[in-house]
């Protein structure tokens, strides 16, 4: 034995040699953090994103966000599979400890014996056979009980090992809670802005119908008394029925979007309605969140910290398949006891055993088994690392390019307005011109078209804008709160 090793217990060895077990591979991400995002500066929005559709001031909204968080069955599926994770990681930690079981047994015979002479004895002895003749009673019980415990010492770290990979796993599987709240959210809020979008994209449409309806009398009237040619008649009615049909399409792109809602939120999709609303969430969007940094981005974004638990598992994974080239201790114990009593002049039997071995296991030849899984644990820790790295890299790029569209969006926002403010009084005055007999109709009806088509796109651009915001909330890892209730052990 080591010197080092005299007059210690086997259980102070094993802590002594359990405080020096190493569990973790420490690998490092070879990703620069920059100190500040390059397009947030003109951002003036709160920095507070976990709840980010509460800024958005429109409480139908909030609503449909918050039961979709609790009655989504995506939401119920993420939840489902992290409570699988968690109960592997306990399982894995279990097997720190030792193993303790219990048996017991009892029974009890009741019986009797017969002893009788054979006919060839019975003509020898006469009438002293009947002293042979007897019957016995047997009665007898028994019991035992009996107790085992087997323990196998982590002195070297590889139970710790799987543990931790097992523990980081069931982490991995939480952020994808998370990611999918974070996704849910999203969703909901796309539809719902979508659906508003084509509530007022038909309410322009139904105009346009009526302007173009107002341009076919005209032409008409025009043709009969041989001022144009049919070319221009079959112009008005083309774009006449064209617009008829669009607005059946908004009608049904509407409907689409309702129910996208309905199945997000766990509704049946054929007895869910949208409820009314008088806000026009789309002309009053907030700011872009301000205060934002790429170090932030590290903590809250679900899918890198999913790759950052996904990288320490497989680091715990790589310490236990190096911990499979040092020894393996074990310590075993069995204790027996029982007792038989019979029902005769025989002493009852009874007695207690017990047995304590501690046993070793040294790899000597494995034929390269340890070292092709040691070999094969790295590589997968290796590309852990780099899928971090790729997922951090996009997703530093994902949010200046998010805030540098939002900010162009938002610009092309105040120009649509200036120019839909223009083309109203640019119809306004057209309309007025032409009845005082300075223009025709067809011209006043052309600026009014002219200004519907503009305000058309004003709505598409503000759509657009809404949707790269909700873009730069998911960039920024926005939409979900922590949960500790639910954290792993």
């Amino acid at each position: 034995m080591f010197p080092l090793c005299k007059g210690v217990s086997l259980g102070a060895l094993t802590l002594l040699l359990s405080a020096c077990q190493s569990t973790q591979v420490v690998r490092q991400s070879d990703v620069s953090i920059p100190m500040t995002f390059n397009e947030n500066q003109a951002a003036k929005g709160s920095p507070e994103i976990s709840r980010w559709w509460q800024q958005w001031q429109d409480p139908l909204l909030s609503s449909l966000i918050e039961q979709g968080l609790q009655d989504s069955p995506d939401i119920r599926i993420a939840e489902s599979r992290f409570a699988e994770a968690r109960a592997i990681s306990r399982l894995a930690n279990a097997d720190l400890g030792p193993q303790v079981g219990v048996n017991a047994s009892a029974g009890i015979i009741d019986g009797s014996a017969h002893l009788s002479a054979n006919e060839n004895l019975s003509n020898l002895l006469g009438a002293s056979t009947a002293l042979l003749e007897t019957r016995q009673d047997l009665d007898s019980s028994h019991a035992n009980v009996g107790f085992a415990a087997a323990w196998e010492p982590d002195i070297f770290g590889k139970k710790q090992s799987d543990a931790d990979a097992a523990r980081y796993a069931a982490l991995g599987v939480q952020e994808k809670v998370y990611g999918a709240q974070m996704l849910l959210a999203d969703q909901i809020a796309d539809h719902y802005f979508q659906a508003r979008a084509a509530q007022q994209r038909e309410v322009i449409t139904a105009r346009n119908i009526d302007i173009l309806t107002r341009f076919e009398r005209y032409v008409q009237g025009r043709f009969q008394a041989g001022q144009v040619t049919m070319y221009e008649v079959n112009n008005i009615q083309s774009k006449l029925n064209a617009m008829r049909a669009k607005k059946s399409t908004i009608n049904a792109e509407y409907a689409t979007h309702v129910r996208s809602i309905a199945v997000l939120i766990g509704q049946v999709p054929q007895s869910f309605v949208l409820p009314s609303t008088n806000i026009d969430i789309l002309s009053h969007q907030p700011s872009a969140p301000s205060g934002q940094t790429p170090q932030g981005l590290l903590e809250r974004r679900p899918d890198l910290r999913a790759y950052g638990a996904q990288v320490n598992a497989y680091s715990a994974k790589l310490a236990s398949a190096k911990a499979d080239l040092l020894p393996r201790f074990s310590i075993r114990f069995l204790g027996q006891g029982g007792r038989i009593d019979v029902d005769s002049d025989v002493p009852d039997l009874k007695g207690w055993g017990s047995i304590l071995s501690v046993g070793i296991n040294v790899p000597i030849f494995t034929n390269g088994r340890i070292e092709a899984n040691i070999e094969s644990a790295d590589a997968r820790l290796q590309t852990a690392l780099l899928q971090y790295d790729r997922s951090l890299l996009r997703a530093l790029g994902e949010v200046d390019n998010t805030y540098q569209a939002h900010q162009a969006l938002q610009q092309q926002q105040i120009l649509l307005n200036k120019a839909y403010r223009q083309s109203v009084k640019r119809a306004t005055d057209a309309e007025k011109l032409f009845r005082y007999g300075y223009q025709t109709l067809d011209e006043a009806l052309t600026a009014q078209l002219d200004s519907e088509q503009i305000q058309e796109n004003l709505v598409q651009s503000q759509l657009a804008r809404a949707q790269m915001l909700l873009n730069l909330y998911k960039s920024l890892g926005g939409g979900w709160v922590e949960n500790v209730t639910a954290e792993v052990s």
